[in-house]
């Protein structure tokens, strides 16, 4: 195996009390922290922070950085500082085509990446081929947690495959079937939701408590984060966006809905609509983007359509929850460049009038990023209180 205490003796997030997480968990958010802006944002007296603080000192989990300088009086603080480097993670972003897996830092910060192809979606060929880009990726290094994100129906911190229609799987055990194989605890979430934690915890997203991810491509994925949490909901289905109608007049989806996300959305609804008036089915996204370049009326008008879509939805998230910002990702994100107007327009026309307008981000993100969003979750794993194994109701 590769977990090699030589190589990082750093105490495990995994055996911190519920205080020292909540310590540990901050300095990574936001850190480096004085010990009064810590206590502040801990809701801690300075007597508890510094009893709170003192083993992980002693124990070389955090560190006193270099003094601040301050414009008031008295000694500036030496903030405290975690050495996010030390905490190694594994992240996986699985698709029924491919593994994408990164070795990352508590903070999310991607020292290796690597893909490899998927030939069979039985389940034992695919738990070897991650067990295999697992050992490969870890190295020496002494891995504390592997997070795995994959489209279905999994809560924020769950072991079971559910419902995943691009692997044809249903009630895999698929979290202790790796952990078995590699000895690293593992967790399992939607992959929207992952991308979500990634892009909050050290993405374009770091420093928001509150956003939405919403992302395009082969399917529709929404993300959302309030009050600095990833929401899951109590049995993993928060973010089903797919089949939100967006017009009682628009396109079907391939399950008959009329005028749903999906119908304008996912790549395979904008490649058929533009392809079918020219009697082509060969034509991929970046063709169809190619063909709204050279005017034709079809494609311009596909992709208008899709920007609208996606400016309702924006738009209905915002009037619902009060958003300051919505980050905009996934393989379908090509599309913007013909389509962004028509989003800003159907935002405009559909936002409250007293709400504030977003802040809406495109984020390019390629499966690696998906992957760096996985080890995130696997280090919010071991920092959640309670710091419990799966449930789901």
């Amino acid at each position: 195996m590769h977990r090699s205490p030589d190589i990082d003796d750093a105490p495990s997030l995994a055996t911190l009390g519920p205080a020292a997480r909540g310590v540990v968990r901050a300095l990574l958010l936001g850190g480096p922290l004085t010990r009064a802006e810590l206590a502040r944002r801990l809701g801690l007296s300075p007597a508890s922070l510094t009893k709170t603080a003192r083993p992980l000192l002693v124990s070389g989990l955090i560190s006193e950085g270099a003094a601040l300088v301050s414009e008031q009086r008295g000694r500036p603080g030496a903030p405290l500082v975690l050495d996010a480097a030390r905490h190694q993670f594994i992240g996986v972003k699985l698709t029924a085509d491919e593994v994408f897996a990164v070795r990352a830092d508590a903070r999310g910060r991607v020292d290796v990446s690597q893909s490899v192809q998927i030939e069979s979606t039985e389940v034992t060929a695919v738990v070897a081929e991650l067990v295999a880009i697992v050992n490969e990726i870890g190295g020496d290094h002494r891995i504390q947690a592997l997070g795995i994100g994959l489209a279905g129906e999994q809560t924020r911190f769950d072991d079971t495959v559910r419902r995943n229609h691009y692997l044809g799987w249903d009630q895999v055990p698929l979290a202790q079937l790796v952990e078995e194989a590699t000895g690293i605890p593992t967790v399992l979430s939607g992959d929207a939701r992952a991308l979500t934690a990634g892009v909050q915890w050290s993405g374009p997203g770091k420093g928001m408590s509150e956003l939405a991810v919403l992302t395009v491509g082969v399917g529709i994925g929404l993300g959302i984060v309030l009050e600095d949490k990833v929401l899951s909901g109590p049995s993993g289905l928060v973010g089903m966006i797919g089949h939100h109608r967006i017009s009682d007049s628009g396109p079907l989806c391939e399950l008959g809905h009329r005028g749903c996300a999906s119908s304008y959305l996912t790549t395979a609804a904008i490649t058929a609509a533009i392809g079918v008036p020219h009697g082509r089915v060969d034509i991929d996204l970046a063709q169809g983007c190619a063909l709204a370049a050279d005017g034709d009326p079809v494609a311009r008008r596909v992709l208008a359509d899709a920007g609208r879509a996606l400016g309702v939805i924006i738009a209905q998230l915002v009037n619902i929850l009060g958003l300051p910002a919505v980050i905009l990702a996934g393989d379908g994100l090509e599309l913007l460049s013909y389509a962004e107007d028509s989003m800003q327009a159907a935002l405009a026309e559909h936002l409250d009038p007293v709400a504030r307008r977003p802040k809406v981000v495109a984020f390019t993100s390629g499966f690696d990023e998906w992957a760096r969003g996985a080890a995130v979750v696997a280090c919010q794993w071991l920092l959640d209180p309670p710091r419990h194994r799966y449930t789901r109701p």
